[in-house]
């Protein structure tokens, strides 16, 4: 293949005899690759013997990894080494990877910073409370207290979101009370529930779970919440919580059966869903992200016009 026709394309092109370079495009030379020189000789990164293997016995390779450039500097970069051609695709991931930690410390910025004067306020409304014998004046108290309430757990779910958005979250195994869970759910979703005179059928046979509770709220809040947005108003959402599975169904429009792959992408709308509600289309892959952290499965069966019903099995030992 004539080289000069990949001058053109961002990423270093690299075709290999074995170790050895053998043509290189622009971007590759600009990286610092030379015909005739060993890879070795040119990069490093931690997982190259593994790399090298997979040249040596034929074998498609590819990671996204912080990679040294001898004549160069260091980046994180995307590698695919396609075997059939001998060809190593490289693409410096650098910025996307800065971006991203910028985005993940400005929210852990912002959360503590919220979350500093929150706490003042929270303790100054508790003590109030405590004090105030006056039925009348306590009630305007504990909404602020509960609208405090609502603020951190929207901060834990903003966090929650941009851990998950970079794969970073970790799990906290506790034994939790599911109804409490719902309870905090159904009170954060209480306007747009109105809004909509949609009943909330809460079905919870069991007394404890064991897990992580926030994963757990930000699973059963992300379902509620679309079940209810895209139900008809008057209709019912049905939420049932067992030892080893949520269920959540809804009568609302449904999926088509042409857009059901496409569910858990992120940031995909079907074209009715954008029509009957605004949203971002992150909620369901949030789902499938913690599912799969968790060890959880996923499935979902729906009609369109009908409705949607969501399973999540706690247990997948089934």
């Amino acid at each position: 293949m004539d080289t000069k026709i990949l001058d053109f394309i961002e990423e270093a092109y690299i075709e290999l005899d074995k170790i050895k370079v053998k043509e290189i495009n622009k971007s590759a030379m600009d990286f610092g690759f030379k015909k005739g020189i060993e890879l070795i000789n040119i990069i490093t990164f931690n997982e190259i013997d593994e790399f090298i293997k997979a040249i040596i016995n034929n074998e498609d390779f590819e990671i996204e990894t912080t990679v040294y450039f001898f004549q160069g500097e260091s980046k994180y970069c995307f590698l695919k080494y396609l075997s059939n051609y001998n060809v190593l695709i490289i693409k410096d991931q650098t910025e996307k990877e800065l971006v991203k930690k910028v985005k993940s410390d400005f929210i852990t910025s912002l959360s503590h910073e919220i979350r500093t004067p929150l706490s003042v306020a929270k303790g100054n409304i508790y003590l109030a409370i405590d004090l105030l014998k006056d039925n009348e004046a306590i009630k305007p108290l504990k909404k602020v207290r509960d609208s405090i309430n609502k603020i951190e757990r929207i901060l834990d779910q903003l966090t929650l979101l941009s851990l998950a958005e970079f794969e970073n979250y970790v799990l906290k195994f506790e034994i939790f009370d599911p109804q409490k869970i719902f309870e905090d759910v159904k009170n954060d979703l209480e306007e747009k529930i109105k809004r909509k005179n949609v009943s909330i059928d809460p079905d919870l046979n069991v007394e404890m779970l064991k897990g992580d509770p926030f994963v757990i709220y930000t699973i059963l809040r992300n379902l509620i919440s679309n079940a209810v947005k895209y139900s008809y108003e008057n209709s019912r959402v049905y939420v049932s919580i067992f030892e080893d599975k949520i269920i959540v169904k809804d009568e609302g429009i449904g999926i088509r059966d042409e857009e059901k792959e496409r569910v858990f992408e992120r940031f995909y709308r079907g074209v009715d869903a954008k029509k009957y509600a605004r949203g971002s289309g992150l909620g369901l892959a949030i789902v499938k992200y913690l599912c799969n952290l968790a060890g959880y499965k996923i499935e979902y069966n729906s009609q369109w016009m009908v409705g949607s019903t969501f399973i999540i099995h706690l247990n997948t030992d089934m």
